[in-house]
């Protein structure tokens, strides 16, 4: 298929061959921007059930086809892939299957990345008939793709250039002539044009893939967006009955379970409070564990009924997050924000000392979605630079205004300064590691990082120390475990003491898989709070296969060794595994005052190397691992005579 190709759209009884299992298009989106050509490629079956999509998929197409050498491609070199990925259950009628997971080599770790954001893009993805794109190559001009059904181009997008990710899809909706859900478009803002080390890429208004500076692979790409009509090919399942049947039951369990029924309610706003009565929120920089004054304001319902808002559900999604809202007083009044995820109210709040102003920090939120970075880096980078004003180590004539704790104006002055690569904005652009390491001293010390150049999600990790184990070990730039949900069924106690080393570690490498599992799926992470049973019967009615709760936690596992493999061609070795001075402190107030992760780090990990199967010293998969996990051939590339 060419560029300028126009083939006849299909009927709507178009479906995948009999041979491709339910839930599956049956053929990949393959784009090479430096010869501009785009073409479907099929998978086989026995590929499907081998990687199912998502970052299953994306990690293998960055282990086969990233390789340079005894090395790895770098994030800006034209041979790097970036693949949006959907999975078996994308379009399907499951809450939460209208998403994508985004793979690539990430600026930010110069590493494999894997990254969700929700919305429609999988749906209409799916309904043109492609289950994933991979896109290689590098524009010699800036363009985006478009794709209706069998009309897949790639069309000039000079005019789109410096807009943010909203008046983009605002523009290409008014050009093609398409409203509401009609048309999913995904973007780069300003941020990933000038290609800021943590910029993201945005949907669908609000809906982000936020994680290892995605948006930058984009931008050196020169694709400004993915604009994707919805499509009118069918999507089977193998058993419908029992696919809806399993959706009834995974919708009861969110609505009815304890561990998710606030979550269906208030999706992640309950977030604040709680994490605060676990000193798990992270205020000022962590230089503090104490929110001050009165935070029951920050209840959900409260954060919620101080809006005027409205439903901005995904795709096939009965969850009660994702609204519209509209700031009902003050300098933002009658402005529409999407309302901020508890990321949200983190990293464009509490981490930079918002203690009261909810209607900024939901402004300052929609700003950081627009210009199109990850609101937790924001976070870590401009309250870093609030304390070194304060603190002296940084000087208004470095910074070039004064900006003080609490500030959301200031704050986005810094956010378009960063997104344009503006005087300071330039440094601070590289990523609040790369930054401090440049400075030294004392603004090294007080940078929150990890070793590989990650950063941690919107949390407090030293109250939470799976939280910084999995995020500081992990390949891919971000929490891979993530948090243990119904962990008993996979053989885990209930409860741990969340500061015993040793305990910890065995949680995290026994929870291992779950996640990696989860995002291969094409389905919500939030959907997931679920019992893993019910989305192991959910992908079986899709598929026509009989998936079992221990299958599904080895191919995650699976997957993990083999973002691992790509991690350390990448240069990403165990001795960067370790937090940096701030991040791994310990707590001099708080719920968690006097908790030392630094006293039982190295025995942590230790254990953790252990319970993975992993080498500790070289951190490669150990060959009994791999042989266990059907890796042998991996064995072979990774341990030559020894496997």
């Amino acid at each position: 298929m060419t560029p300028t190709e126009t083939r006849k759209m299909p009927k709507s009884s178009d479906a995948p061959p009999p041979t491709v299992p339910g839930g599956f298009a049956g053929q990949l989106l393959r784009v090479d921007l430096t010869k501009r050509k785009c073409w479907g490629e099929p998978w086989s079956p026995e590929e499907m059930r081998q990687l199912l999509g998502g970052i299953g998929l994306g990690a293998m197409i960055l282990y086969r086809e990233t390789r340079k050498g005894k090395g790895n491609v770098s994030w800006d070199h034209p041979d790097n892939r970036l693949v949006l990925a959907t999975g078996p259950l994308a379009g399907l009628p499951v809450w939460g299957t209208g998403g994508l997971t985004v793979v690539t080599i990430g600026a930010g770790t110069n590493g494999p990345t894997s990254t969700q954001a929700n919305g429609f893009f999988g749906t209409n993805l799916k309904y043109c008939g492609y289950d994933a794109i991979v896109i290689q190559g590098q524009s010699k001009d800036w363009v985006y793709l478009y794709i209706d059904d069998d009309r897949v181009e790639l069309r000039d997008a000079k005019s789109y250039l410096g807009k943010d990710t909203w008046e983009t899809q605002d523009a290409l909706s008014a050009d093609l002539g398409m409203r509401g859900h009609q048309l999913s478009v995904y973007s780069i803002g300003p941020a990933g044009e000038k290609l800021v080390r943590f910029a993201a890429i945005q949907g669908d208004y609000g809906h982000v893939a936020s994680k290892n500076g995605v948006g930058a692979v984009m931008g050196k790409k020169k694709l400004k967006a993915v604009a994707i009509v919805k499509g009118t090919k069918a999507l089977r399942a193998a058993d419908p009955r029992g696919l809806v049947q399993c959706a009834d039951d995974i919708a009861h369990d969110l609505k009815t379970d304890p561990s998710a029924r606030s979550l269906y309610e208030y999706g992640t706003l309950p977030g604040v409070v709680n994490l605060s009565k676990l000193g798990a929120l992270p205020i000022k920089n962590y230089t503090t564990n104490v929110p001050g004054g009165d935070i029951t304001h920050w209840e959900a319902p409260k954060l919620r009924h101080g809006f005027d808002h409205r439903g901005h559900q995904c795709n096939a999604c009965g969850m009660h997050h994702c609204h519209m809202s509209v700031i009902r007083d003050g300098v933002h009044k009658g402005t529409i924000v999407d309302e901020p995820e508890y990321e949200g109210w983190s990293g464009a709040g509490w981490t930079i000392g918002v203690t009261e102003d909810k209607s900024g920090v939901a402004w300052l939120n929609t700003q950081i979605d627009r210009a199109c970075v990850d609101v937790n880096e924001f976070g870590w980078v401009c309250g870093w630079v609030m304390e070194g004003l304060e603190k002296g180590w940084l000087t208004r004539q470095q910074v070039g205004f004064d900006l003080t704790w609490g500030d959301t104006q200031g704050a986005n002055r810094l956010l378009q300064m960063i997104s344009k690569r503006e005087g300071f904005g330039d440094l601070l652009a590289e990523g609040v590691k790369r930054a401090a390491e440049k400075l030294g001293g004392a603004a090294k010390a007080a940078a929150i990082y990890t070793g590989k150049g990650a950063s941690p999600r919107g949390h407090d990790h030293r109250a939470r120390w799976e939280e910084m184990l999995d995020t500081t070990t992990s390949s891919t730039a971000t929490m891979e475990t993530g948090n243990p949900v119904h962990q008993t069924e996979v053989g885990l106690p209930a409860r741990i003491n969340p500061f015993n080393g040793d305990e910890v570690a065995k949680l995290v490498a026994g929870c291992r898989g779950r996640r990696n599992f989860e995002d291969s799926l094409g389905i919500c992470i939030f959907t997931t709070r679920t019992r893993l049973e019910n989305v192991c019967r959910a992908l079986s009615a899709a598929t026509g296969w009989y998936y079992t709760l221990d299958e599904a936690m080895k191919f995650g596992r699976r997957t993990a060794a083999i973002n691992r493999a790509v991690a350390l061609r990448c240069g990403l070795t165990p001795d960067l595994e370790v937090p940096s001075e701030r991040y791994g402190s310990t707590p001099h107030d708080g719920p968690a005052k006097g908790q030392a992760v630094s006293a039982q780090w190295d025995s942590m990990v230790d254990t953790w190397y252990r319970e993975v199967g992993y080498d500790r010293k070289s951190g490669k998969p150990l060959p009994k691992t791999l042989k266990d996990l059907g890796l042998d051939w991996l064995s072979k590339e990774l341990w030559g005579s020894k496997a």
